[in-house]
């Protein structure tokens, strides 16, 4: 082979491995950007990064998989917008850095937590926006509904008496004096859960719903 044929082939070899090189990068890309439109609430859209978001991080922690991811994220959507039509107070300094500071302890490393959120395709301050709409939906829910909830002695000892399986330990019954507090707590969640997913019920017949992840 004489020197401009050699000249030609090693373009030819360095243009053929640039392309290669290219093509990877972009199918990488490519597969980094993927997102796509899971629900709409509204004029709200869902992404499946959104729901990727909430399940990387474990947002919400009961969660059994991203379906019931979306669900949830579905209400909020719904509860934000009643949140919005009215003047909420805003969280105190430092209240949604101490959650981000949660969720980066998480993490066994730094680079960890780093690594997570490019999964994703987060930044930090995106995923604070994403605390604070937490925040605002829990706060809101707590104003609304957790002074509807206080029951009186009687409706604890009804509970008690009803749930008493649930507060013995190793077969042994609980006094009621002794876990009074408990099992106010226990009603009160239970009581609060029921007005709220009552409340969202009537949310859906307001706003149009429409799940993209079951069609098909």
């Amino acid at each position: 082979m004489n020197y401009k044929g050699l000249r030609r082939f090693h373009a030819v070899c360095r243009f053929t491995v640039f392309i290669w090189v290219a093509s990877a990068i972009m199918l990488h890309a490519r597969t980094d950007i993927i997102d796509r439109v899971v629900a709409v609430v509204g004029s709200d859209v869902i992404m499946l990064s959104d729901v990727r978001t909430v399940t990387t991080f474990g947002l919400i922690p009961d969660a059994r998989n991203e379906t019931d991811v979306l669900t949830r994220l579905i209400d909020r959507a719904l509860i934000l917008a009643e949140v919005n039509r009215f003047i909420v107070p805003e969280p105190g300094v430092g209240v949604i850095e101490a959650k981000l500071d949660d969720l980066r302890s998480s993490f066994q490393t730094p680079e960890a937590f780093l690594h997570a959120l490019a999964e994703v395709g987060m930044t930090e301050t995106a995923l604070a926006r994403v605390l604070l709409k937490g925040w605002r939906v829990e706060n809101y829910l707590e104003q609304r509904f957790g002074s509807m909830v206080q029951p009186t002695e009687a409706e604890l000892a009804q509970y008690y008496r009803g749930q008493i399986n649930h507060y013995s330990v190793g077969g042994e019954r609980q006094p009621f004096d002794r876990i009074r507090d408990q099992v106010r707590r226990d009603l009160q969640e239970e009581r609060q859960g029921a007005l709220i997913a009552d409340w969202i019920t009537r949310l859906y017949l307001r706003v149009k719903v429409t799940r993209l992840d079951q069609e098909g």
